[in-house]
């Protein structure tokens, strides 16, 4: 039976690495040993620890200054100009997430999954704030939120809200509020009909959405008249002369509830007010969202079950709460079937039950090793172009099936919404290589798929080693090879996967004494090209393994 009950006592190595891979980027040594030896109560408590940025805001790396919120009313930069910047600020958005040890950034990334925007169709200085205020709300209340995002500058753009006026209704934004962002289709019962809404309750909806206008120029130098008074972030202004000022009269589903027409521009937020209430009032939108949690951080097979023992607990928190999430994270990421032990069977598929995407693959590696990356102040070419864009973006994402903040539709990444496959959509013919080539990108710092260097500062797995604190003695071959696999692989492999790591791939058939003679003329000579050969091809094997794919 799963259990959403708390898991307790103390966490330990196997169930802290489960919990960081699942709920942080940040995966280092240090941070395993640290929670293992936590309760699980501190442990998931301790990942919602407020993070600063390390950078407010992405940087030229031609002129070496911020761009975004720099004190001038910057209209939207045209053409490659646009493009460049664009790439800037995901850049900085996936060196954030390197650096933050706790869960926000995961959580504005499965906002974004859900909230689509494409950085395509908007400016840098609108995707921008779109990031900011899932950031705002990545642990806050996904009922306000879905109020804010619906006027958000990049969401009207993407979604068309610029283009519902009164005499001409467009339901796009309507359409993938209600199946997409909250209460989601249910069944369809006949023409129309999906249950939990019907095509007239689109229509309705588009017609309380209209009026609603993007913000073209973010209103900087003290001009706050279309800055949101909470969060702070530019946002849509509503035009009355665009609104259609009927009375909405919803269907059955939503109990015929009728939702006053808006009298002038002030009262068009009271009425998006009424609507979003109207649809968080039913007790499907709790459930919606809680399934897309669940496949988030656990597993994407929700069997009835799963929807009796941990959907409808999770969701009445997330009701009882006002739609507020962290406790209902929280309650997830505590309960026993999380770590596969309120179930009675330790080995059942949830820790090591989902396949890494690709920005997962690379930035746990990047963080585990300690990559060191060019600096985006002294070394801004290298780290905003050759690095991010170059090799992160067009090779590590792209090249692996992840077109990163770039969803091929508005229903997202197809790992996190599509049936049967889910994550296992991110393995593919045309997608395994990239994946594949990550151990020889990071060793080597070339792109290796595509021409040109990526000038990045290559992995030195050496130092890693000798300094990490992983291994206590790097002299002990077998010490190195438990050592890494213990931190890497979310599950022990079986004896003869270990030993063929060990003998077959890292001693080369050699004997451990012999490493231990190798290492210590490493020491004696400084000298690394001996044990840098055999350490780089476990590293390779690791890193290309089945085990390692697995979270």
């Amino acid at each position: 039976m799963a259990s959403i009950q708390p898991h307790t006592g103390t966490l330990g190595v196997r169930l802290a690495k489960h919990l960081l891979r699942r709920s942080s980027y940040r995966y280092t040594p240090t941070a395993v040993d640290n929670l293992a030896g936590m309760s699980v109560t501190n442990a998931v408590n301790s990942l919602f620890n407020p993070y600063t940025l390390d950078m407010d805001e992405p940087l030229d790396y031609i002129s070496g200054q911020p761009f975004i919120n720099s004190g001038v009313n910057l209209s939207p930069p045209q053409g490659l100009e646009n493009f460049k910047k664009r790439r800037n600020v995901t850049a900085w958005w996936l060196r954030e997430a390197e650096k933050n040890p706790g869960i926000q950034h995961r959580m504005t990334f499965f906002l974004h999954s859900i909230f689509v925007v494409s950085n395509t169709q908007v400016s840098p200085f609108q995707y921008f704030d779109y990031l900011d205020l899932l950031s705002f709300y990545s642990i806050g209340n996904y009922k306000t939120l879905a109020k804010k995002v619906t006027i958000d500058t990049a969401m009207l753009r993407y979604l068309n809200g610029n283009d519902n006026v009164r005499d001409s209704p467009n339901e796009n934004y309507a359409r993938e509020f209600f199946e997409l962002f909250t209460i989601g289709k249910g069944p369809q019962i006949g023409p129309g009909n999906y249950t939990n809404y019907t095509e007239d309750d689109i229509v309705t909806a588009a017609r309380v959405l209209t009026g609603w206008r993007p913000t073209w120029d973010r209103p900087l130098g003290g001009n706050d008249m279309y800055r949101d008074p909470v969060t702070g972030i530019t946002q849509g202004h509503p035009a009355i002369w665009a609104h259609d000022l009927g009375d909405k009269t919803f269907t059955a589903a939503f109990n015929n509830t009728t939702i006053l027409g808006a009298v002038n521009q002030d009262d068009m937020f009271r009425e998006l007010d009424d609507f979003v209430e109207m649809v968080f009032a039913q007790p499907e939108t709790a459930k919606n969202i809680c399934r897309k949690l669940y496949r988030y951080f656990v597993h994407h097979n929700i069997t009835q079950e799963i929807e009796s023992d941990i959907i409808t607990p999770l969701s009445e928190t997330l009701i009882g709460d006002d739609y507020d999430l962290e406790p209902t994270i929280k309650q997830l990421l505590r309960s026993q079937h999380f770590y596969d032990t309120g179930d009675g069977d330790a080995t059942d598929d949830v820790i090591g039950g989902l396949i890494k995407s690709p920005m997962e693959n690379w930035i746990q590696t990047a963080t585990f090793f300690n990559l060191q990356i060019p600096d985006p102040v002294t070394d801004g070419e290298d780290h905003y172009f050759y690095w991010y864009w170059r090799s992160v973006a067009l090779v590590l994402h792209e090249g692996a099936g992840m077109t990163f903040f770039r969803p091929e539709n508005v229903a997202g990444y197809a790992a996190y919404y599509q049936a049967p496959g889910y994550d296992k959509n991110w393995f593919g013919g045309s997608t395994l290589i990239a994946r594949y080539k990550l151990p020889e990108i990071l060793l080597t710092g070339t792109r290796v798929l595509l021409p040109g260097d990526s000038k990045a500062f290559p992995l030195n797995v050496v130092s890693f080693i000798q300094n990490s604190g992983v291994v206590s003695d790097p002299a002990d071959g077998m010490e190195i090879v438990d050592g890494l696999i213990g931190y890497l692989f979310a599950e022990a492999p079986l004896l003869a996967r270990r030993n063929y790591f060990l003998n077959e791939v890292f001693l080369d058939d050699l004997s451990l004494l012999n490493w231990q003679f190798e290492w210590q003329a490493y020491e004696n000579s400084g000298n690394a090209t001996s044990v840098r050969i055999p350490l780089e091809r476990l590293f390779t094997a690791l890193i290309s393994s089945q085990e390692f794919q697995n979270k």
